[in-house]
């Protein structure tokens, strides 16, 4: 149970740092700096499960656990005999799903954004593979008939899982910079001026007796990490924008409103 545990925690990790790096590369941050803790890198790997990801794995561990009683229980149900069946046919093809996959890498600038269907369709292959339903098993279990094709399906999957989680993580970003009206407004004020002009960033002068004598306002939070506030303005684009870096203290400040009733604001 730890091994398990401590595999699957391992896993979340990987794939939590994958996603995170992918969606802040893409407002030119990097995701390491930000100081996220194993916990919350970990925890983000929550993101990748979508829908359709949530039935592979259902799928997935049914058949499992089927494979794993095989023997010692009778099948019993409709749904039971209709997986069998279905897993023995796809068990007998393994070789296809694995020649298909070294297919698609030949054309791998012309299937993306799937290209993470090679590697999870070549290692589903050796994983069928080394069932008892696909007629090529070796009946002993060696290092070269087993630990390898194994470890080697395993890579391949976790090669998928990466690239499919990457890909995520900038589409989710990508909606993001598309919907910044939605965030968390930010009106930024400074005692001295700032080399804030961005597209979308407005800046007004309250004059010589205020403390804080200039205002921003047109700009969005993108994440706050240890009083640094990292900022986007609303013009902001993935090919020519901005990303400022805003550190609170005593001769700026931070204020945070809503982000539609901030643009009526102000």
């Amino acid at each position: 149970m730890t091994a398990q545990t401590s595999f699957l925690v391992a896993v979340m990790y990987y794939l939590g740092a994958v996603y995170m790096t992918s969606y802040y590369r893409y407002f030119r941050l990097d995701a390491f700096s930000l100081g996220f803790s194993f916990a919350e890198l970990s925890i983000q790997s929550l993101s990748v499960v979508t829908v359709p990801v949530a039935i592979f794995l259902t799928v997935a561990v049914l058949v499992a656990r089927h494979l794993a009683t095989r023997g010692t229980a009778p099948v019993q149900g409709r749904a039971a005999l209709v997986m069998e069946r279905w897993a023995r046919r796809a068990a007998r093809a393994h070789l296809w799903f694995v020649l298909a996959g070294l297919l698609l890498l030949p054309w791998w600038s012309l299937i993306q954004p799937y290209g993470w269907t090679a590697p999870l369709l070549m290692g589903f292959g050796i994983f069928l593979g080394q069932t008892p339903w696909s007629g090529a098993a070796p009946a002993s279990a060696t290092l070269w008939s087993k630990a390898v094709p194994v470890f080697s399906a395993g890579l391949l999957v976790m090669w998928a899982f990466s690239l499919a989680t990457d890909q995520m993580g900038e589409q989710e970003a990508g909606q993001v910079a598309d919907n910044l009206l939605r965030r968390t407004a930010v009106v930024v004020l400074s005692t001295d001026r700032l080399s804030l002009a961005g597209p979308g960033v407005n800046v007004e002068d309250l004059g010589a007796k205020a403390h804080y004598r200039y205002r921003y306002t047109g700009l969005r939070r993108l994440i706050e990490r240890n009083g640094r506030y990292y900022l986007l303005p609303l013009g902001w684009s993935h090919s020519v924008g901005t990303t400022y870096v805003i550190q609170e203290g005593n001769d700026v400040r931070i204020d945070l409103m809503p982000g539609m009733q901030g643009i009526r604001s102000w």
